[in-house]
Parts: structure tokens; C-alpha cells; sequence
């Protein structure tokens, strides 16, 4: 006789020692940098919604799309998370976020039932939580990595953790109404899944590659190759039997294919329809307006530079924008130190895609963090969570600066690769010792201070001005 469902999950948890989201639990000597990390996030999340407070929570006969599309300012995050909140449709682009629209439609209904009974819109309020929860798990991850899977000793790894918080795009993702954010707490808890494997020298089942490819590649399609490659790193050859091919590479990238498809022809088609259509009206009736639509489209496609195609992927690419500047202003700039020209205006309303700093000490900042992060991939080379780590910075290199991909505006990614930067020099705490120890620490604390004084000070002068359409 076949065992029940039930007498079969009592054994996995037997075995295992460990509830099923036992990695949700709190440790107690994670509880003071988590709480802190915690308080943090509340703040900034409380700053944003400072900022938008009295526009945002209208409610009853209000065109949500013109509310926040043309309000919602902060670089280049997008406000489609607070439109699908008030009025659920497939906003996102499906093909590279499969799943966004769905996971975002139980908060949806929340959201609506409240309007409809109070006609006052939670959505800002809603978007926060799940922003808090995400940052914070991400934090306890984080932190898990540093110190249980590359060895820090706990002051080590909080102040890592601290300096990853601390980089500027890393701050906005953790308030801002885009993905960014859940991606970050899903590429964290990959990460500190298929380290603990390594270390323990276990394999990473295939449910679990199914699962986590699943909603990270749904939420970014490009970050679904991570999970793939996490567990080839910690399972060896036998990523590649038949079986884990089938069910946890196969099986999980046809059923998103299969739901990209479906919301692409069910909801997304007939709502560009009905847009073009109002656009052609507007134009025939009024041609200022349609000589404004024009230039407008005109202006972005100069923002967004040459194409080496106009169908598919390839109209994301962009092979005309510099390299050499994006990595210096943008890539290893702007993600880490805001600029203080332009402050977080986005690239099609008014920045320039080049923005040069004001003052000498911040190219020296990034200068040393670049020096440090080579100086980590040196001295952890002999370490296979490393070059997993650096594998994941190579696909992000890759859609970024070699094919161009979001180059002009390659900042507003930085959830997706950033903390390889830390997880690389955490190896140079790990492996000096003495003085040059004590000096090292010195030098990170100071630069963590100084990106939070200055990052945070830049934030919060722009979450008080006045909302600018």
C-alpha cells in the first residue's frame, strides 16, 4: 500500500529538522542588524509616500493611468505596480514579466475593496508592505551569505550588509513601485539556498529549481538562467540528467512561454488596440497634439540609441550609446552615488544619459570600491560560490553593456547585479588578517557612513520637493 500525501510529508520534515519555511525564521543573533535594516526600510518606504501622499490616495471617478503615469517621478522606476493595484490589467511587459500582473492581482482585489467601500486608494500603502517584506528577507539573506556561507564573523557581515543598503539605487529599489525589489528577495534567497548546498555539499532538488525559476524568471525573465545556473554549481553533472532537464528547465520556461501568451493575445493586444485608436482620434482631431506625440516618440528613440533590430528582444538593444561612460557614470556610478546635477530626473524628462559628478572624492569612492571588488575576485578565485556569483554578473554584463539593454539607463537594474560587489570583497576579509584587517574594516565602515549620509541626504532632498509633473 502506497504511503498517504501526509505520512510522506511528516518524513521530508523528520529529515530535513526544519519547518517548511523555516527559512523565514528569524535567527537570534540576525534579530539587531535585521530590526535595524528593518527600521530603515520603513523610513524610506515613509518618505515616498511623504512625497505622494495627497495625490496618490484619490479614489472614485479618477483615470488611474494619467494619475500615476504622469506624476510618478523617480528616475526611471515605473508606476505600473500603483496602476495595477487601482485598476488590474496587464500593464507589464509580459514576455520579459511573465508573472507580475498575476501576482500582483490577489493585492488587487484588496485594493478595490477598499476604494469601492471608502473611495480612498491604498494601493502607496499596500506597495510598501510588500516592499518591507521583500527588503528585509533580502537583508536577512544577504547577511546569511556573508556569514554562513562565505564565513564572516557576524560584525563582518553586518557591515557588508550595511554597505550593500547603502548604495543608491539599492535605497530607491526598496521604495519604488517597480520589481526591482521582489527581484532582489528572490536572486538573495537563490543565492543563500544554493550556497548553503555547496557548503553542505548537498544538491539542490529539482522541485526547487522548478520553483524558483519559476517566479524569479516570472518576475524577470533574464534572471530565471541564474537558477539554472545556481544549480549546476551546486549539483554538478547532474543539473544535467534527463529527469532535472525535463521538470526543472523544461517543464517551468513552457508553462511561463505558455502564460506570456495567453496574457499577451487575452489582455494585452486589445488594450494597445484601444489605445491606438484613441491616439489616432486625438491626432486627427488635434494636430498640436499630434506634432507633441511625434517629437516625443522622436526624443525617445534618440534616448534609447541605434538598434540592431526593430522585432523581438532585439528592439531593447542598443548598440550607439558608450560603453566606456555608461560603466563610469552609470553603471559603477549612478547605482552606487547619486548624482547631484539632475537628481534622479529620468532620461525622457529632462537627464541627460551622461551626468558628471560635481566633485573629484566621488569618482574616488568609486574608483575604490572597483579596486576592491577586483582585489575580492583575486583572492576568493579558489572559492565556487564566488565564480557563481560572478557567473550571474557575466549575464547582466552581457544584456547590459554588450548588447546594450537598458545601457541608458542601466542604474535603475542594479537589484540584479549589485551585490556581487560586496559578496567579492568579502573575500578580503576573509583572508587578511592583523592590521591590514583592522584598516580594512576602517575603510568599509567609512565608506558605508559616507554612502548613507550622502545617498540618504540626496534621497531625502527629493522626496520633500514639491511633485513636478
Amino acid at each position: 500500500m502506497k504511503p498517504r500525501f501526509l505520512d510522506i510529508f511528516r518524513t521530508w520534515r523528520k529529515e530535513h529538522k526544519t519547518p517548511v519555511f523555516g527559512i523565514f525564521k528569524i535567527k537570534r543573533e540576525e534579530r539587531l542588524p535585521a530590526v535595524v535594516a528593518l527600521l530603515v526600510f520603513v523610513i524610506l518606504n515613509a518618505l515616498l509616500i511623504y512625497k505622494y501622499y495627497g495625490l496618490f490616495t484619490r479614489g472614485g471617478k479618477v483615470g488611474f493611468w494619467s494619475l500615476f503615469w504622469d506624476h510618478f517621478r523617480v528616475s526611471g522606476f515605473d508606476s505600473y505596480t500603483y496602476i495595477t493595484l487601482s485598476n488590474w490589467d496587464v500593464y507589464y511587459e509580459v514576455y520579459r514579466h511573465p508573472l507580475l500582473a498575476i501576482l500582483m492581482y490577489p493585492f488587487y482585489t484588496v485594493n478595490h475593496w477598499i476604494l469601492v467601500q471608502t473611495e480612498y486608494n491604498n494601493a502607496i500603502f499596500i506597495v510598501a508592505a510588500i516592499l518591507v517584506f521583500c527588503a528585509f528577507y533580502s537583508f536577512v539573506f544577504f547577511y546569511r551569505i556573508l556569514h554562513e556561507v562565505i564565513g564572516l564573523g557576524r560584525m563582518d557581515a553586518t557591515l557588508l550588509s550595511s554597505m550593500f543598503f547603502s548604495f543608491a539605487y539599492i535605497m530607491l529599489t526598496v521604495m519604488v513601485p517597480d520589481h526591482f525589489c521582489l527581484s532582489l528577495f528572490l536572486l538573495t534567497m537563490a543565492l543563500y539556498i544554493s550556497g548553503t548546498k555547496m557548503n553542505k555539499g548537498r544538491k539542490m532538488k529539482t522541485w526547487q529549481t522548478f520553483v524558483l525559476f519559476f517566479f524569479t524568471a516570472g518576475v524577470t525573465l533574464s534572471n530565471g538562467v541564474k537558477i539554472w545556473l545556481a544549480q549546476w554549481f551546486a549539483n554538478g553533472r547532474d543539473f544535467f540528467r534527463l529527469r532535472n532537464i525535463l521538470i526543472g528547465v523544461v517543464a517551468p520556461a513552457l508553462l511561463l512561454m505558455a502564460i506570456s501568451i495567453y496574457q499577451d493575445n487575452t489582455y494585452v493586444k486589445p488594450m494597445l488596440e484601444r489605445g491606438e485608436q484613441v491616439q489616432l482620434a486625438k491626432e486627427k482631431k488635434d494636430s498640436l497634439f499630434a506634432k507633441k506625440s511625434h517629437a516625443r516618440l522622436e526624443a525617445f528613440k534618440k534616448k534609447t540609441g541605434e538598434k540592431i533590430g526593430d522585432k523581438g528582444f532585439l528592439k531593447w538593444t542598443d548598440v550607439s550609446t558608450s560603453r566606456c561612460k555608461s560603466i563610469v557614470e552609470n553603471l559603477f556610478g549612478e547605482s552606487i552615488q547619486l548624482h547631484d546635477r539632475y537628481l534622479l530626473r529620468d532620461i525622457h524628462y529632462g537627464r541627460p544619459v551622461f551626468v558628471t559628478y560635481s566633485h573629484w572624492y566621488n569618482y574616488l569612492v568609486e574608483a575604490l570600491l572597483v579596486i576592491l571588488f577586483l582585489w575580492g575576485v583575486y583572492l576568493g578565485r579558489q572559492h565556487r560560490f564566488l565564480w557563481l556569483c560572478l557567473s550571474w554578473l557575466v549575464i547582466d554584463m552581457s544584456i547590459h553593456v554588450l548588447l546594450g539593454f537598458g545601457l541608458n539607463e542601466v542604474y535603475i537594474m542594479t537589484a540584479h547585479w549589485a551585490f556581487v560587489l560586496p559578496i567579492a570583497m568579502s573575500y578580503v576579509l576573509k583572508f587578511w588578517q592583523g592590521w591590514r584587517l583592522i584598516s580594512l574594516r576602517l575603510l568599509y565602515l567609512l565608506i558605508t557612513l559616507y554612502l548613507f549620509i550622502y545617498n540618504g541626504s540626496l534621497i531625502v532632498e527629493y522626496m520633500t520637493k514639491t511633485i513636478t509633473k
